[in-house]
């Protein structure tokens, strides 16, 4: 399984799935011994048995279908080596998969009031206005904004460069119009500014100014600060959770999956099974416009 496991940490997968695809492939070439079955002459109706046992043991859907993407990864594996000549997992799923809706979505005013609310006079304080701007309008992730470098914007075409993660693929954003002159004076005075305070070179496009090295200790106390005066507001995950939601509202889905770096459609779809009528009723007590 060495080379099973040197072959999965190749791919854009995080170590956590790596150990669980290892542990589904372990699981199934048990049962393939304890039925007396080779790889080799495993076909689509053996999987179907393969599932019925662990159904009848009370896996859920999820869960089996978890089984089977470590399974369709290792035949896949076995296929690139030439033992196999098909893989009879390719195909295969269970129906009735979990799907967890995005909740706690916004109002866009809501979102759009933290970002232009937020009163920038100092150095950090600019480089967070930057940092919410990078939320508000293009939906970023924590991981994405840590790995942004000065190179991936390009002011002349209004642009940003998001690189791809072992889960969101690479994407070519726009920027908005009040960003650009904030981002333009980020990088020419405020960027070396701060790099200056910290007393270190950095290839990253924001930096902090403490002992930390890690910018999510920096996101998590203007997050805190935030918080304080918008009660509504519980992470920036939730910003990206609306973000998404109203370009799914508004774009065609593929517009839509692209601009959020989903690598399956799938993910993106989830945001139309959502009303935000409902969603908002709680939040209708702390709107910050009332």
């Amino acid at each position: 399984m060495r080379d099973f496991e040197h072959y999965l940490q190749e791919k854009p997968l995080r170590k956590r799935t790596v150990a669980a695809v290892l542990l589904f492939a372990k699981r199934f070439l048990q049962w393939l011994d304890e039925e007396g079955l080779m790889l080799q002459d495993c076909k689509y109706n053996d999987l179907l048995s393969f599932v019925k046992k662990y159904r009848d043991e009370g896996l859920n859907p999820n869960n089996l279908n978890k089984h089977i993407r470590g399974i369709r990864y290792y035949m896949d594996y076995k296929k690139e080596q030439g033992e196999i000549t098909y893989n009879p997992a390719a195909n295969l799923s269970v129906k009735g998969e979990y799907t967890t809706l995005p909740k706690d979505i916004l109002r866009r005013e809501q979102i759009e009031q933290v970002y232009n609310d937020y009163q920038a006079q100092t150095p950090v304080q600019k480089r967070n206005k930057v940092i919410l701007g990078l939320y508000v309008y293009q939906g970023l992730t924590r991981e994405e904004i840590e790995n942004l470098e000065p190179t991936d914007i390009n002011l002349n075409r209004g642009t940003i460069l998001i690189r791809r993660n072992v889960r969101l693929r690479q994407r070519l954003l726009p920027l908005n119009a009040s960003q650009v002159l904030q981002i333009q004076e980020y990088l020419t005075l405020i960027r070396p500014q701060l790099l200056k305070i910290k007393g270190q070179p950095s290839d990253k496009l924001f930096t902090t100014i403490g002992d930390s090295q890690q910018m999510k200790d920096a996101l998590r106390e203007l997050l805190n600060e935030l918080q304080r005066k918008y009660p509504f507001l519980k992470s920036f995950t939730q910003i990206r959770t609306t973000v998404i939601y109203f370009w799914v509202k508004e774009k065609n889905i593929r517009e839509a999956q692209y601009l959020a770096g989903h690598a399956s459609v799938h993910s993106t779809q989830r945001y139309k099974q959502v009303s935000l009528d409902d969603l908002q009723l709680q939040l209708d007590l702390f709107h910050p416009l009332r």
